[in-house]
């Protein structure tokens, strides 16, 4: 029994390692909090302009499809900012730019887009700095400008044990004798969201994300007792006045963005621990408790896109990954939302020294549990590209080996972009695929960038990570190939990354486009699924669309769509609610597409 149990055990774990989904977020994020992760250069222009590139290099070669890059550590800018000053880590001087002048956000945006991956803008929300010498800030800092702000926490040590605590700064500053702006002041919360939207009203960035420091990880006595008792907001309460100010600030922050940039996303990355005894074993430090953040609520709310919760934690103990991880996943994807989990590569290396297993195992588990959508490790210089134990190479070699197309978010645009046209293979010096760029799409979206799909049969399998070429943006309609492979396929991408019909080619050098034969079907993403997933179908020609939801019987449960529809590629959203909008139960239901007196229908499979 042993040996059988030895046999499956590596079977299980050959399967999982070669699981390469196609859709995954995965991210590193680059602090700037006490240079941590960038700058290192002593501050000169060029040095830091080699690192951002070498950085991204580094990320994108080792199948990375974005980067969080910290802009704001503490009431300070990397980049040109309308209300603070430039960051000390910079130049060594609050205030100082950077000499030549260049723009690091702007940097580092421009060259994750050539890299065509995404770049999320970091802030630290309530830190007022990260200098040793508050007085030596500029003058135009909020430390200066505004002492009405600022809220000085008890010097307390941690009731709790380390091995809880998802931070790796050092001891000192472990303890968190914190100065912050006062999140229960509104003019200060209003302050943040400007910051905020100063830099997605100014920068191309793809999202915008938010860290674990809001109220001192230390915990609270009566230090903000005076600004609840000016502005109690109708509170009675104290601790629910101060998730209250969180919520707030995360909604502010939400609704400004979908006024200006809808489709720029926003995201937060919370302590690993929502409440001690959520899951069921689980102990230690929370977010709702010690730091009156309550990701639950800004779920309810559908405030956020994402959650990065910090599950720096390896598996078993009060702290089990394997017992957390699902638990987040679970909670975000009810709530249609995505999770990307936070890991600590960096405990490779540390006192921890976890095994080199741990994070390959969290990554295996990720892949097989519904709602976990991808990664993001902190951080960059010390977890990933110093390859602790190893742990980038196997990434390299074998979980990031092919390429991942970041999971879209219907929510936010459920609109397929058209498919590329005029796609064909040339014969000349070599081989090249060549193509022209789709008609502008119903919602305004022409191509933002393109899948090159590649295999030796036909129809090309896109659904496989395997396939994926190249990804290129948008302005490439044409790359050399190689001649051992038979078939090619391209499709369109737009800024969420939904993605078109697939057109394909075959390498015998004459231009071939294969359009969709009829009204089909295509397999949904995810399935099995809870608590939603997206139907998707192809038309060949236009006509009157009925896209149907029955139970096993065929009885009906409710319609996604029902109007006429021209020809092209669509999809379509399902919540596993009936028309009434209840809920319905686990079991099997039937999707079924109805076009101009053709049906087509697929299984799907609703978990509990």
């Amino acid at each position: 029994m042993k040996n059988l149990n030895l046999i499956l055990f590596f079977l299980v774990s050959f399967s999982f390692a070669q699981n390469f989904p196609k859709h995954e977020f995965r991210a590193s994020w680059v602090a700037t909090a006490y240079a941590m992760d960038f700058p290192r250069s002593n501050w000169s222009t060029s040095a830091m302009q080699l690192e951002i590139v070498q950085m991204l290099d580094s990320l994108k070669h080792n199948g990375f499809n974005a980067v969080i890059f910290q802009v704001r550590p503490g009431c300070d800018a990397f980049y040109n900012s309308s209300y603070e000053p430039w960051s000390h880590h910079l130049t060594g001087t609050s205030g100082a730019p950077p000499s030549p002048y260049f723009d690091p956000l702007e940097t580092w945006v421009t060259e994750a887009h050539a890299r065509n991956m995404e770049l999320h803008a970091w802030f630290n929300p309530f830190r007022v700095t990260t200098s040793s010498n508050p007085s030596s800030l500029h003058p135009s800092h909020v430390y200066h400008q505004h002492p009405e702000w600022l809220l000085t926490t008890v010097n307390r040590e941690l009731s709790y044990n380390s091995e809880m605590f998802s931070n790796t700064l050092s001891t000192d500053r472990d303890l968190r004798a914190s100065l912050l702006i006062d999140p229960g002041k509104a003019e200060v919360r209003d302050y943040i969201i400007n910051v905020f939207m100063d830099v997605v009203n100014n920068y191309d960035v793809d999202g915008v994300h938010m860290d674990d420091y809001f109220y001192p990880y230390g915990g609270m006595g009566g230090e903000d007792g005076a600004t609840f008792a000016a502005e109690p907001r109708g509170f009675t309460d104290i601790e629910f006045w101060r998730r209250d100010n969180i919520n707030s600030l995360v909604q502010g922050i939400h609704d400004s963005i979908q006024v200006v940039k809808p489709w720029v996303k926003y995201g937060v990355s919370p302590f690993g621990i929502w409440k001690s005894g959520f899951p069921s074993g689980i102990e230690g430090t929370s977010s709702y408790y010690e730091l009156y953040c309550d990701p639950m609520a800004w779920l309810n709310a559908g405030s956020i896109d994402y959650l990065t919760p910090q599950l720096y934690w390896e598996h078993g103990g009060g702290q089990d990954y394997a017992s957390l991880m699902p638990w987040w996943a679970d909670s975000v994807s009810t709530h249609n939302r995505h999770l990307y989990v936070g890991h600590a590569p960096y405990r490779m290396t540390d006192f921890h020294n976890w095994p080199a297993s741990e994070l390959p195992r969290q990554i295996r588990l990720n892949r097989i549990t519904d709602g976990c959508q991808g990664s993001v490790y902190f951080r960059l210089r010390n977890g990933v590209v110093n390859n602790p134990k190893g742990f980038l190479d196997s990434l390299d070699n074998d979980y990031y080996l092919h390429p991942a197309l970041i999971p879209a978010m219907p929510w936010k645009d459920d609109i397929l972009p058209n498919e590329p046209q005029s796609v064909m293979l040339v014969s000349g010096t070599g081989m090249e695929l060549h193509w022209t760029a789709p008609d502008v799409g119903e919602d305004g979206d022409s191509a933002y960038q393109y899948v090159v799909y590649a295999s030796d049969e036909a129809p090309v399998d896109v659904s496989k990570a395997e396939n994926i070429l190249r990804i290129v943006s948008s302005s490439t309609t044409s790359i050399s190939v190689e001649t051992n492979q038979n078939f090619y396929a391209v499709s369109t991408l737009d800024r969420l990354w939904n993605e078109s019909a697939a057109v394909m080619a075959a390498s015998s050098g004459m231009a071939e486009t294969v359009q969709p034969k009829r009204a089909l079907l295509l397999d949904c993403y995810p399935n099995p699924f809870n608590p939603s997933t997206i139907v998707r179908y192809d038309l060949e020609q236009g006509g009157s669309v009925d896209l149907t939801i029955h139970d096993i019987s065929g009885r009906l449960i409710t319609a996604l769509v029902e109007k006429d529809q021209p020809r092209g590629s669509y999809q379509s959203f399902w919540n596993g609610s009936d028309s009434s909008g209840r809920r319905v139960g686990a079991g099997v239901y039937i999707c079924r597409l109805r076009v101009n007196g053709h049906s087509s229908s697929i299984k799907l499979v609703l978990l509990k």
